[in-house]
């Protein structure tokens, strides 16, 4: 009897343990303007330089899902150094035009960052307006090297 409570336990904790380094590998910035508020979400916040990664970029509106537009920026040191459309050059945006979206949008072309942008901090962020609300919500990213990075 003992055994199977043991038994029990120890997978219950472990169950516990695999849910909490999983989320602890994603990566959320929050930001609120108003009645406005925007996510930005990554998988984490070391991509390697030549990996594509996926982000998600959330809008609500007085708490309700709501039409939005968003772009990206990066900013290094607190100036932007580059701006760039959402699906930008795909498909989805040929001609990189400011991407409306509804609620959510899941981007899986973001990247990669590429070999001059190793081993610094930089502070990558949506830019998501509704009406006259502006949120920016980002990340804080330190791109890793890996072999056979492009020179973006």
């Amino acid at each position: 009897m003992r055994l199977r409570v043991a038994t029990a336990l120890a997978g219950t904790l472990l169950g516990g343990l695999a849910l909490f380094s999983a989320a602890a590998l994603a990566a959320t910035g929050t930001y609120k303007s108003g009645p406005l508020t925007a996510t930005f979400s990554a998988s984490g916040t070391r991509p390697n330089c030549k990996q594509l990664w996926p982000v998600t970029i959330t809008a609500r509106y007085n708490g309700r899902p709501t039409n939005a537009t968003a772009y990206y920026q990066f900013l290094y040191r607190g100036q932007v150094v580059s701006t760039v459309q959402v699906f930008g050059g795909t498909k989805k945006n040929p001609h990189n035009h400011l991407y409306h979206f509804y609620s959510k949008v899941y981007d899986n072309t973001f990247g990669p960052f590429g070999y001059l942008s190793v081993g610094y901090k930089i502070d990558v962020r949506a830019v998501v307006q509704v009406g006259r609300y502006k949120a920016y919500p980002g990340l804080y990213v330190t791109v890793t090297s890996t072999r056979g990075c492009p020179a973006k």
